[in-house]
């Protein structure tokens, strides 16, 4: 099959340059290849047939999805200013980075809007390292320290505006944004393709919209410096009418 890839859904896009050794088949599952033709390159993508039909029409997310590496539990439509949270209790480790949540709009790294957020295990640890994204690095996080293995732990992360709070049981971690995150349509993973999942076990998965943060200095300043504008245009108008 082939597809120009402004003619493909999200969803479709997700796999172009997972090479096969990467891509995770559960049994029982088939593959469907696609190729793309662009500029004489033509990439393969694999998807998740099955996986594919179920998730495409889930608006929000299940509960307690358990962690698979490759599998899509639902498209959302994100948004800039979100509270995301769940509770998680980390069972093991693994080597590579362990896969917990990843919303992104059609890859792993580190394009704007591929990270928004994404959540993994540090190799070997139970360190959180959650990718936030931002319009200057796809890749903007925070690090935390690690979990208590077999310990239920309560995660939820709060961006609004430039400020971003992330809560892992007691502990809080803060940091300004340096300009704005993505919104827009996002496929979540609970685990992604391009990473082991964790060995962990999450539930009470929760995506909110926030009421949007406050607009920033430059457009407030902008905003008075036009009403300030505005009001001596009409006090010259209302002189010249005087005058006559």
């Amino acid at each position: 099959v082939i597809a120009r890839e402004d003619d493909m859904a999200v969803e479709d896009k997700l796999f172009y340059g997972v090479k096969t050794t990467d891509y995770d088949q559960p049994p029982g599952e088939s593959n469907e290849m696609v190729q793309k033709e662009d500029s004489n390159i033509c990439k393969i993508a694999y998807r998740r047939c099955n996986a594919y039909t179920s998730y495409r029409n889930n608006k929000v997310l299940p509960t307690s999805p358990a962690l698979v590496r490759n599998n899509p539990i639902a498209i959302i439509s994100g948004k800039a200013d979100y509270r995301l949270s769940f509770d998680i209790t980390p069972t093991g480790t693994v080597a590579d980075w362990g896969s917990i949540l990843h919303f992104t709009t059609d890859n792993n790294c580190c394009n704007f809007g591929q990270r928004s957020p994404a959540i993994w295990f540090h190799q070997g640890t139970t360190r959180l390292y959650v990718a936030i994204g931002d319009s200057t690095d796809g890749n903007w996080r925070l690090d935390t320290d690690a979990l208590p293995l077999n310990v239920r732990t309560k995660i939820t992360l709060e961006c609004k505006g430039k400020n971003v709070k992330l809560t892992v049981g007691a502990k809080v971690y803060t940091a300004t944004q340096p300009t704005y995150r993505f919104a827009g349509n996002l496929v979540v993973y609970a685990s992604d393709p391009w990473h082991p999942a964790a060995k962990a076990v999450i539930s009470n998965l929760r995506y909110k919209i926030l009421p949007a943060a406050e607009v920033n200095e430059a457009v407030t300043s902008q905003r008075h410096y036009m009403s300030n504008l505005q009001d001596e245009e009409m006090n010259v108008a209302e002189k010249e009418n005087m005058d006559n």
